[in-house]
């Protein structure tokens, strides 16, 4: 942690602990102890969690990140604040096979927090959402009505794209269970992002 190879600025994924908010209790860390992040802060390296930070007291950072996380208020500036999301490269201009920008909705991203940047830019943030897709499906041609009155089916058609709901995929082994929540995501697991804030650590 004590290599200053790492530009004031610099992100990295940190495997341990750090100071919970919201934790304190059984294994977790003690939030009133601050232990971990006084640990970090001495090796140079605090805690991507979108706090306000004094101009004065950080300037390396800021003459790096300025307001691009946000201003909060006067003579200070926001950290970024990668909790609960995934990083991704800024687009710019970088197209995929289909000719169409990578993200095609670089334009339309948000500020991260007040008065940070927009659009296609470092900092900016893009909300969840599932792509826009239709599904095929067989619709059954009634042949006549049975004894009953029930209809008899005597074919299938597929008719135009039509949106439905989850269709699990089929012809794969072993069978796949579709697995639903409240957002879209991958596989992932939890870790912390450090920034970097001084080429001078303490420790």
């Amino acid at each position: 942690m004590r290599d200053t190879v790492f530009p004031v600025g610099a992100i990295v994924p940190y495997a341990g602990p750090v100071n919970d908010p919201q934790g304190g209790s059984g294994t977790f860390p003690n939030p009133a102890s601050k232990a971990y992040d006084l640990h970090l802060r001495r090796e140079g390296w605090l805690v991507c969690d979108g706090r306000a930070l004094g101009l004065a007291q950080y300037h390396e950072l800021f003459l790096v990140i300025g307001y691009v996380y946000g201003k909060p208020r006067s003579g200070h500036f926001n950290l970024p604040d990668y909790r609960g999301r995934f990083l991704r490269g800024v687009n710019y201009l970088a197209q995929g096979p289909d000719g169409l920008m990578r993200d095609p909705q670089a334009t339309e991203r948000v500020a991260s927090a007040a008065g940070g940047w927009s659009g296609n830019q470092v900092g900016s943030v893009q909300d969840d959402a599932l792509q826009a897709h239709e599904h095929n499906y067989q619709q059954a041609i009634a042949a006549g009505t049975g004894g009953t009155g029930a209809p008899v089916f005597s074919s299938y058609m597929t008719p135009e794209a039509l949106t439905t709901g989850i269709a699990p995929p089929s012809g794969y082994t072993p069978s796949i269970t579709v697995r639903t929540a409240p957002e879209t995501t991958v596989k992932n697991i939890y870790a912390n992002f450090l920034i970097r804030f001084t080429a001078h650590p303490l420790a």
